[in-house]
C-alpha cells in the first residue's frame, strides 16, 4: 500500500504543481477584474485551476475524493487543450484572411463602397475609463483614413455650409447602432467606435448634440457590458470608451434598448411621452422611442427628434449610423448591415404578434415578408461602417472560428456594404462558405439579402444594390491624386511646401487663407495613414511644423517615399517626401 501511494504521488506531482500555478495565475489576473476571465489565457488556465482547487478542498476535507479528482486531472488537461483551441481567437477553426480586396469603378453607380485592408493599430487604450486618458488616444487611425477616403469622393462626415449634404450635423442626435448581443470579438470593435465618436465630436461647427451607442440585445444576449472588449487592448470595453468621453465632459452615452424590450408605447405626436416600442399591427413593424440619457431629447427612431413646443418632429436632427461587426450567422447566413437591424426592432410578444418565435424568424424576418428590411426602411441609416477587424466564420457567438482579417469598409448603402463584406471578406474565412456567399443561388445569405434588397430597393425606393455592375469600390488609392508632383501647390491663397526631409526630419510649411478645419497628414505610397500632424480648426496664417520620420505611435518609419497631404477650406494638395536614413 505504501508503494502504491508513493507511485501515486510520483505520477501526479505535475498536477499539483501545474494546478497551483494555474490557480495563482487566475487569482492574480482576474480576482480584481472578472472580465479578464474572457481572455484566452484565462480560459486556458481556468479548467486546471478549478480542478486543482477542488482537489485541495478534498484533501483538507479528509481526502475522501482526492483519488477521484487526481484521476480526473488528465481530463482537466484535455479540457485545457479544448479551451485553448476552441476559445482562443484565431487558433482553432480560423482560416487565412484574404491578402487583398478587389476594387472597380462603374459609370453612374447606384452605390459606392470604400474598403481598407491591413488597418493600422489604434492610437491608445481607453481602458481606464476616466479623464486621465490622453486626448491623442481618442482617435483611431483606421477610422480617420476611412473617412478621408469617403471625403475624396465627396461623401463628407460633417454637414456644414460648405458641405450641406454631409452626414452629421453639428446639432444632431447621433445613434451608433452597433452589435453587442454577444461579447468579445462577437461585438463591434471598441477602437473603431471611439474613432468615429471622436470624429463626430470634432465637427468644424462645434458639436452640440448627443451621441448614443445603442443596441437591443433582446432577452437572449449578454447586454452592453464590460465584456464587450473587442479592441487592441482587451481590457478596454465599450463601457470604458463611453466612460472616458463622459469623464472628459462630452455628450456620449450607451443605451441598450433591452430596458424597453416589452414596453408598448405610442408616438409623441399622440401624447405618449413614455419610453417604449411602437408596434404597428398592420405591418408588424416595431421601433424604439425614448428620452435620451441626458434628458435633453425625445427621440423617435422613425420620425426624428420631437419638439414638444412646436409639436413636430425634426427628421434632419436625427442621424443613424449602422456599425455592425462582420460574422457568420446560422440562421441568416451573415450578420452585417441589414441583419444588424434585428437589434433595432423588438422580439417581444412573439406568440401574440407572429404566432411564436419560429414563425417570427421564418415567416417574417427571413422570408419574402422581409420584416427586417421593413424596419430599416423607416429607420434608414445615413452611413454604414462594417467592422472586420476580426471576422467570425461561425456565428453568432462562436470564438473558435475567428480570423484577424484587419479590414474595414463603409458605404451609404447598407446592402452594398453587406454584399461586399460577405463576398470578399467573410466567405473566404467562413466555416461554411456555401451559406455565406451572397451570390451563390440558394445560400442562406443569398436568400435573405436578396429578399431584403428587393423590399428596400423596389418597394421602399431606397438607393441600394447587391449587383456588382451597379457598385463602385475604392481603396486607399483614392487618397493619392493623379499627377502628384514635388513642386509647391497653391489654391486661393492656400499653400503647401515640404523642404529638407532627411533622417533628421524636415519642415512642412503651409498657408491657411481663411479659418478652416485643417487636416495635415503623412501617408505611405499605398495611402495608409502614417501620422496625423494637424487635425482641427485653425485660423488663417502661415505655419511650419517638423516631421521627424515617426508614426502616430512615435515609432521610426522606414526610409522611402511618403506623401504629405493637406485638406483645408476645400483645398487639397499632396507632395512627395523622400525620407532617407
Amino acid at each position: 500500500m505504501d508503494s502504491g501511494k508513493k507511485g501515486f504521488k510520483n505520477r501526479h506531482w505535475w498536477f499539483w504543481t501545474a494546478g497551483f500555478f494555474a490557480f495563482l495565475w487566475v487569482l492574480l489576473r482576474s480576482g480584481t477584474n472578472p472580465k479578464r476571465l474572457t481572455y484566452p489565457c484565462q480560459q486556458m488556465a481556468f479548467p486546471l485551476a478549478s480542478t486543482w482547487f477542488l482537489a485541495v478542498i478534498a484533501v483538507l476535507g479528509g481526502g475522501l475524493f482526492l483519488k477521484r479528482f487526481a484521476k480526473l486531472s488528465a481530463v482537466s488537461i484535455l479540457l485545457v487543450g479544448v479551451m485553448f483551441l476552441g476559445a482562443s481567437p484565431g487558433l482553432a477553426g480560423a482560416k487565412k484572411a484574404p491578402s487583398s480586396l478587389p476594387t472597380w469603378e462603374v459609370s453612374d453607380p447606384v452605390s459606392t463602397v470604400f474598403v481598407m485592408d491591413s488597418i493600422p493599430s489604434t492610437s491608445g487604450s481607453l481602458a481606464p475609463g476616466d479623464a486621465s486618458v490622453p486626448d491623442p488616444y481618442l482617435k483611431d487611425p483606421a477610422v480617420d483614413t476611412l473617412l478621408a477616403m469617403l471625403a475624396a469622393k465627396d461623401i463628407f462626415l460633417h454637414r456644414t455650409a460648405e458641405h450641406p449634404q454631409g452626414i452629421v450635423g453639428a446639432d444632431n442626435v447621433v445613434i451608433i447602432k452597433a452589435n453587442f448581443q454577444w461579447n468579445a470579438q462577437n461585438g463591434t470593435n471598441s477602437d473603431r467606435i471611439k474613432g468615429l465618436i471622436w470624429q463626430i465630436l470634432n465637427h468644424p461647427d462645434g458639436f452640440s448634440g448627443e451621441i448614443l451607442v445603442c443596441d437591443n440585445t433582446q432577452q437572449i444576449g449578454t447586454g452592453i457590458n464590460d465584456q464587450d472588449n473587442n479592441g487592441d487592448d482587451p481590457e478596454q470595453s465599450i463601457v470604458d470608451v463611453v466612460a472616458t468621453f463622459k469623464a472628459k465632459g462630452y455628450p456620449v452615452d450607451t443605451l441598450d434598448w433591452k430596458y424597453i424590450w416589452g414596453d408598448v408605447a405610442s408616438e409623441y405626436s399622440e401624447g405618449d411621452y413614455n419610453d417604449g416600442y411602437v408596434y404597428e399591427a398592420e405591418t408588424k413593424i416595431t421601433y424604439p422611442k425614448f428620452r435620451s440619457p441626458s434628458g435633453n431629447y425625445y427621440i423617435s427612431l422613425r420620425y426624428g427628434i420631437w419638439d414638444s413646443d412646436a409639436e413636430s418632429y425634426d427628421a434632419e436632427k436625427l442621424c443613424i449610423i449602422d456599425f455592425p461587426v462582420l460574422k457568420a450567422h446560422f440562421l441568416a447566413g451573415s450578420t452585417i448591415g441589414v441583419k444588424n437591424w434585428i437589434g433595432v426592432l423588438t422580439t417581444a410578444y412573439a406568440q401574440q404578434r407572429y404566432g411564436g418565435s419560429n414563425a417570427m424568424h421564418y415567416n417574417y424576418f427571413f422570408s419574402d415578408y422581409a420584416l427586417v428590411a421593413r424596419v430599416m426602411a423607416v429607420t434608414w441609416p445615413r452611413l454604414t461602417i462594417v467592422d472586420a477587424t476580426w471576422t467570425s466564420g461561425e456565428g453568432p457567438n462562436n470564438l473558435a472560428y475567428l480570423t484577424n482579417t484587419k479590414m474595414l469598409l463603409a458605404s451609404t448603402d447598407p446592402v452594398a456594404s453587406s454584399w461586399y463584406a460577405a463576398k470578399f471578406i467573410l466567405t473566404p474565412v467562413a466555416k461554411d462558405p456555401d451559406e455565406t456567399d451572397p451570390d451563390r443561388q440558394g445560400s442562406l445569405y443569398n436568400n435573405h439579402l436578396s429578399r431584403w434588397t428587393t423590399f428596400l430597393a423596389d418597394s421602399a425606393g431606397l438607393p441600394c444594390s447587391m449587383d456588382s455592375t451597379e457598385i463602385s469600390v475604392y481603396d486607399r488609392s483614392v487618397l493619392i491624386p493623379s499627377g502628384v508632383t514635388e513642386r509647391e501647390s497653391q489654391f486661393l491663397g492656400f499653400q503647401l511646401k515640404v523642404t529638407g526631409v532627411t533622417d533628421q526630419g524636415g519642415t512642412i510649411s503651409y498657408v491657411i487663407a481663411k479659418e478652416s478645419r485643417t487636416n495635415l497628414v503623412i501617408l505611405d505610397t499605398s495611402g495608409r495613414l502614417v501620422k496625423t500632424i494637424v487635425d482641427g480648426v485653425i485660423p488663417a496664417g502661415q505655419y511650419s511644423v517638423r516631421w521627424g520620420g515617426t508614426d502616430d505611435l512615435g515609432r521610426r518609419v522606414s526610409a522611402g517615399i511618403y506623401l504629405c497631404r493637406i485638406q483645408a477650406g476645400g483645398f487639397t494638395a499632396t507632395q512627395k517626401i523622400l525620407l532617407v536614413k
